[in-house]
């Protein structure tokens, strides 16, 4: 079965009446199509452990993923706050590993770890995590990054383990998900790229014995007509150009293997049927900001061939910000209902 999450930013830049926020998170509520929606992490952005929790006291089946950085918390401590959530939460919360590509916006936080030796204690991390979780005894942990002893929480999760999503396109990132990951989280790319990193992915994750799911993020520009969909497009690229960076949330500073890819797409417009790199190349490679473009019937059968390549789940949203549109809800209806 096809699933969609989306993005959401509980609290926008300089916001400190908590009320619209509270209608964003009831108006996801409220959705039929969107399965569980991302809460992103960012060392200058409100925290999301505490507007995710927030979030679902004033929701009923709103279904947070928490992006998580390993090294902002010990893993014991992850392990039993991600715990409780998910007991709070009734079992619908998932978590986000954020390794990270912007070493400027880590040091923020006193992480001054090079991306390699990130890559290897987050692997440490979610070990203990995941061990934490599961264990019926106490256990003692001596390892490069951690050491804890006589380890045991009281509260476990719903299901015995919270669901942990990830991606990345290095080396590292790639061992790190196969080892760990149960749902990868791709970057939009044309049918061909999609193909090769699923190939990748899932060549990595047998060499563990594990089977991954696939998710792939795209901003969604559908029309009537593919005249209206192109207007609603270039007005979202007009504004983000008009913005003075007030959207840009990549930099110079973010080194990471997946932007440099993202931008290497951007030498052709156009992709496929529909697959559209302008936002990418106005916002410096920004993970979200790969598009479709078109008919609902073209952005149809564009979502068909990325799930017939095996992607089973759709990180959609749309505009300027990359967030969720209830106008969306009626076409996602009937690409679950005919992807089934």
């Amino acid at each position: 079965m096809v699933e969609f999450f989306t993005g959401l930013q509980p609290l926008e830049i300089g916001e400190t009446d908590p009320d619209r926020m509270i209608a964003r998170v009831q108006e996801l509520d409220r959705s039929e199509v969107i399965d569980r929606v991302l809460v992103g992490y960012s060392s200058t952005w409100p925290h999301n452990h505490a507007t995710a929790p927030f979030a679902l006291a004033r929701s009923e089946k709103f279904s947070p993923i928490v992006a998580h950085r390993p090294g902002v918390m010990p893993p014991v401590a992850a392990a039993r706050y991600f715990a409780t959530l998910d007991v709070l939460a009734r079992g619908r919360l998932a978590v986000n590993v954020v390794v990270g590509g912007s070493d400027k916006d880590l040091r923020r936080e006193s992480d001054d770890l090079p991306k390699a030796e990130r890559y290897r204690r987050a692997v440490e991390y979610l070990d203990v995590v995941r061990r934490t979780w599961t264990s019926a005894e106490p256990f003692d942990h001596h390892g490069e990054y951690y050491t804890a002893e006589a380890v045991q929480i009281q509260t476990k999760p719903v299901q015995g383990q919270v669901p942990i999503f990830m991606g990345g396109e290095s080396d590292d990132a790639v061992d790190f998900g196969a080892r760990h990951a149960d749902l990868y989280m791709l970057w939009g790319e044309p049918f061909a790229g999609t193909k090769e990193r699923i190939d990748r992915v899932s060549a990595a994750a047998e060499g563990y014995d594990r089977k991954m799911r696939f998710s792939l993020s795209l901003r969604l520009f559908a029309g009537d007509t593919d005249d209206e969909a192109w207007a609603q497009a270039r007005a979202v690229e007009r504004q983000i150009a008009e913005a003075s960076g007030k959207f840009l949330r990549s930099s110079k500073a973010d080194t990471s293997v997946g932007r440099a890819r993202a931008l290497a797409l951007t030498d052709e417009e156009l992709h496929d049927d529909c697959f559209w790199t302008g936002l990418t190349k106005l916002l410096g490679g920004f993970a979200n900001s790969q598009a479709l473009v078109g008919t609902e019937e073209r952005i149809l059968n564009t979502l068909g061939t990325y799930r017939d390549l095996g992607v089973d789940t759709f990180l959609v949203t749309t505009g300027a910000e990359a967030s969720w549109d209830p106008a969306l809800e009626g076409f996602l209806a009937r690409v679950k209902k005919e992807l089934a």
